[in-house]
């Protein structure tokens, strides 16, 4: 066997193949040892500015003096920022990263606004359903006794159709109805679910949808919202709906 490699090393063609192929292993050596850390290792590192409820423009510059580039800027609809400043940033401010890293934003539009409908002529419960198609939830229902040129139904809307709100925004309400046959919504807020539910029967109401809500601040299970709002005058029977609280 020794003899047979000592004669494969004499013969020049497999010199010239084993030393082709030491090149190619040298090569990736030094490849993976020595330029590819170098390449790596050659942009500094800086730490992530936060730009967080700064104006879009001003904020791209700031990353760019950071030597970061930003890329693929979304927008959304946001209540708490207004519109045109940034509202999420990735990397999270305070990120250790390199020079030339794509930086992503979230830029606000803005609140979310929507036109309120008219629900005149329409019984509560309809006009409960065109409210909650549009984003928007009943506030206060006031009933007043029917007149021989009015029909029972919605007979006032506070904001008026038309009018442009953010979305959740209360639309109190005017129901011409027989006064005779009228109860209160008792006031949910900060019972619990069972409470509620035994209240809304006493007041010979209805528990409704019950939408569930995480809240890191009440004991889940308790009534955070309630729809239509406490103190209104509504027909025995009607629906109330809650949301409740929950740790999820």
């Amino acid at each position: 066997m020794r003899q047979f490699f000592q004669t494969l090393i004499r013969d020049r063609k497999w010199r010239v193949v084993l030393g082709g192929g030491a090149g190619v292993i040298c090569l990736i050596i030094l490849l993976d040892q020595v330029i590819v850390p170098l390449i790596v290792h050659s942009r500094e590192t800086v730490v992530m500015p936060n730009v967080i409820g700064m104006p879009q423009e001003q904020a791209v510059k700031i990353l760019e003096q950071y030597k970061l580039r930003v890329h693929d800027i979304q927008h959304q609809y946001d209540s708490v920022y207004a519109a045109g400043r940034v509202v999420l940033q990735s990397p999270y401010p305070g990120a250790t990263v390199r020079q030339g890293r794509r930086v992503y934003l979230v830029v606000s539009r803005g609140e979310e606004t929507v036109r309120i409908p008219s629900v005149l002529g329409m019984s509560l419960r309809d006009a409960q359903i065109a409210l909650l198609r549009e984003g928007l939830q009943i506030g206060r229902v006031q009933v007043t006794p029917c007149t021989p040129i009015t029909s029972s139904g919605i007979i006032d809307q506070s904001p008026p159709a038309g009018a442009l709100v953010r979305t959740g925004t209360p639309i109190h309400l005017t129901l011409c109805q027989d006064t005779a046959q009228i109860v209160t919504v008792p006031d949910l807020i900060r019972r619990s679910q069972q409470e509620a539910q035994e209240l809304l029967e006493q007041a010979q109401l209805q528990l409704g949808e019950v939408i569930l809500q995480y809240d890191g601040t009440f004991v889940p299970g308790t009534v955070l919202r309630q729809e239509p709002a406490a103190g209104s005058r509504v027909p025995p029977g009607t629906t109330v709906r809650l949301w409740v609280a929950s740790d999820m």
